[in-house]
C-alpha cells in the first residue's frame, strides 16, 4: 500500500539517505485488486524525489516488513515485484485475505455477502447511487434496495485508493466515490487513509 513506501520513505529520510502480472502494474495510480478465493494484490504508485530516497533501502525496508509479519503471521503477504523509474516507485504486493491485507497495511478492508458484512458489524448506513450498463451513474438508492439481494457480494474499505474487483458493480456510496468501469471505482476523499470515508462497492 501507499502506506508501505511512505513508512519506508520516511524511514529512509530519518537514515538521511536520500516483476509481476503486467496488467496491474500497468495502472497509474494506487490500486487495491480484490480476487477471486479471497486473495488481495495491491499495486502502489508513488512519485518519490531522486534527491531524498535510495531504492535499494527503501525496498530493504519493504522486504524487512514482509519478513517480520511472517514470522508473526505466516507467508501470508508476499512482495510480488518492486522498481523505481523515472522517479515513480511501484510496489505489487500479494495477500492471502482481506485480514491480511488489513493486519499489513493498517486499513480496514472486507469483502464477502452482504448477510456476512452485516454480521461484521456493517450498517451500510449511508448514501447510494446505482451503476448503469455502460458503468455510469443511475438513480440515487436508499439501503433497503442494495441490501436487497443477499447473493451479491461487498467490498468495504476505508482508503482513498482505486479498488477493482471480480464481478459487476451494481452499487457504491456516494461520498469521494467515482465509477471508473463495470468492476471498478476510484476514492478520491481529502487527508489520510485513516481518515477517510467507509466506502461500500456492492456487486455480483
Amino acid at each position: 500500500m501507499k502506506k508501505i513506501i511512505g513508512m519506508g520513505l520516511a524511514t529512509v529520510l530519518c537514515m538521511g539517505a536520500l516483476t509481476g502480472c503486467a496488467e496491474k502494474t500497468e495502472v497509474q495510480e494506487s490500486t487495491v485488486f480484490i480476487e477471486k478465493k479471497g486473495e488481495i494484490v495491491s499495486v502502489d504508485v508513488e512519485n518519490l524525489d531522486k534527491d531524498y530516497y535510495d531504492a535499494a533501502e527503501l525496498e530493504a525496508y519493504i522486504d524487512g516488513h514482509v519478513t517480520d509479519y511472517a514470522a508473526e503471521n505466516g507467508e501470508n503477504v508476499t512482495k510480488e515485484s518492486f522498481s523505481v523509474e523515472e522517479g515513480i516507485a511501484k510496489l505489487e504486493m500479494k495477500y492471502a485475505s482481506c485480514e491480511d491485507y488489513s493486519a499489513f497495511n493498517g486499513i480496514e478492508l472486507f469483502d464477502g455477502s452482504i448477510v456476512a458484512a452485516q454480521a461484521e458489524g456493517y450498517d451500510f448506513d449511508t448514501e447510494f447511487y446505482s451503476v448503469t450498463e455502460d458503468a455510469g451513474v443511475g438513480q440515487a438508492a436508499g439501503k433497503e434496495e442494495v441490501l436487497a439481494d443477499d447473493e451479491n457480494k461487498v467490498a468495504i474499505i476505508r482508503a482513498n485508493v482505486a479498488v477493482q474487483v471480480k464481478g459487476k458493480i451494481l452499487y457504491v456510496s456516494a461520498q469521494n466515490t467515482e465509477v471508473t468501469g463495470k468492476n471498478s471505482v476510484r476514492i478520491t476523499g481529502e487527508g489520510a487513509n485513516e481518515e477517510a470515508a467507509l466506502t461500500y462497492i456492492i456487486y455480483k
